[in-house]
């Protein structure tokens, strides 16, 4: 009987993930569960880590231990896949404990994690400008830091994506035969992104637009619509002599031009 006792309570023992007396009772130490998501950790097993970090931040608060302890479950979360949240405590280190070594890599962590779930470029880009001001903050504080190249590059990409999205926008309302919306999109993409590397050819479907819309306008408003047709090209010509675009840009200016002439020589005869 006394030999069934005892093998009821190892049982017990097992159904509770504990093989010994000893480690049930250090179940419910903190610092032995602290040791354990730390052993957990350096194995990689951010999966078991993740649970006992988090319910131990409560107890280790305002603790030596919470500094490692904030450091490493941010980590857990970012190696889970969780980037909003290791994005919060990556920036909680980082202003907490911002005279520690670690400040640095956490701050540029924040802004990694922000552009682990920045979107493509026809989603919306809440995440894509909150990055971006998570990376102008680490570069104001750590303009020296080797991660600079890493984090001008991210910054760089995200521009690229919202150059694409502002052209994708623009050229949109150009596929839908809104040519008056199309030339205002395209021109306030310029005026955001003159850098951009599609600007040539923005310039030439702003020119476009212009035209396409002034073709499509009633007589009356056909006069100072191509008359900015042949301003748009002037401007183009100069500023692109060499442009693949220049031939078709030539033909519209032309056009242009005869239909002014048109209108001019019926405006004479109407009066």
């Amino acid at each position: 009987m006394r030999g069934l006792w005892h093998l009821v309570i190892w049982g017990m023992f097992a159904a509770t993930g504990c093989s010994t007396p000893q480690q049930a009772r250090k179940a419910d130490d903190p610092k032995a569960r602290l040791q354990l998501a730390k052993k957990y950790f350096e194995q990689k097993k951010y999966y078991r880590a993740l649970p006992l970090f988090d319910e131990l931040m409560t107890y280790f608060r305002g603790t030596p231990e919470m500094e490692d302890l904030l450091y490493r479950l941010a980590w857990c979360h970012y190696h889970t896949g969780e980037f909003l949240v290791a994005a919060y405590h990556f920036k909680n280190y980082a202003t907490t404990y911002a005279d520690n070594a670690r400040a640095e890599e956490c701050l540029f962590m924040h802004a990694r994690c922000y552009y682990e779930i920045a979107p493509p470029m026809r989603l919306d880009q809440r995440y894509t400008y909150d990055c971006m001001d998570a990376i102008q903050i680490f570069a104001n504080n750590y303009p020296q830091s080797p991660r600079m190249a890493e984090a001008n590059a991210m910054m760089d990409d995200l521009i690229a994506r919202l150059q694409n999205k502002a052209f994708f926008n623009a050229y949109l309302y150009y596929r839908m035969e809104r040519y008056k919306a199309a030339a205002t999109a395209f021109d306030n993409m310029l005026h955001d992104y003159p850098d951009a590397p599609q600007a040539e050819q923005v310039h030439f479907l702003i020119l476009k637009s212009w035209y396409l819309y002034a073709l499509n306008s009633i007589p009356s408003k056909q006069t100072e619509r191509y008359q900015q047709v042949t301003r748009l090209y002037t401007q183009f010509r100069s500023r692109y002599p060499q442009s693949a675009y220049l031939k078709e840009a030539t033909q519209l200016y032309e056009t242009s031009l005869q239909q002014l002439q048109k209108l001019q020589q019926h405006e004479h005869a109407q009066n």
